[in-house]
């Protein structure tokens, strides 16, 4: 995997569970250009509204008030060639459907492996080039 081609990308991720993101920021931060990291949809939209630049949105599903599907759907509907990643605890075929219809570009059960979804991104930016 050639995760050099993520280098000079911009990533926001939204994840309610604080854990998760103390997690993962280190290792995005080595990786990716600039990170954005949001605990809501609300805040994660607010955050690619003020920063179109955005290369890569990856979200948590269920979050209180606006769910991540719903955040992607706006983000698209501003910047409708943003690729995004959905991740869930459940395989919920309804959000699976949502999901297809939105556009979203992959689909990731937790407990997340940092690894499949870098190698989602890097096959992402490697089949659009």
């Amino acid at each position: 995997m050639n995760i050099d081609i993520l280098k000079d990308k911009n990533i926001l991720f939204v994840e309610d569970d604080q854990l998760v993101i103390d997690a993962i920021e280190p290792v995005f931060k080595k990786v990716f250009n600039n990170v954005f990291l949001s605990r809501s949809g609300e805040d994660g939209l607010e955050i690619f509204e003020k920063n179109q630049h955005i290369d890569f949105v990856i979200t948590d599903l269920k979050m209180a008030n606006m769910d991540g599907l719903d955040m992607v759907a706006n983000i698209k509907a501003i910047k409708e060639e943003t690729p995004s990643i959905l991740m869930s605890a459940d395989a919920d075929y309804e959000s699976f459907l949502r999901a297809d219809e939105i556009g979203i570009y992959r689909y990731l059960l937790k407990p997340l492996d940092v690894e499949e979804l870098l190698k989602a991104i890097v096959l992402y930016i490697e089949q659009k080039n």
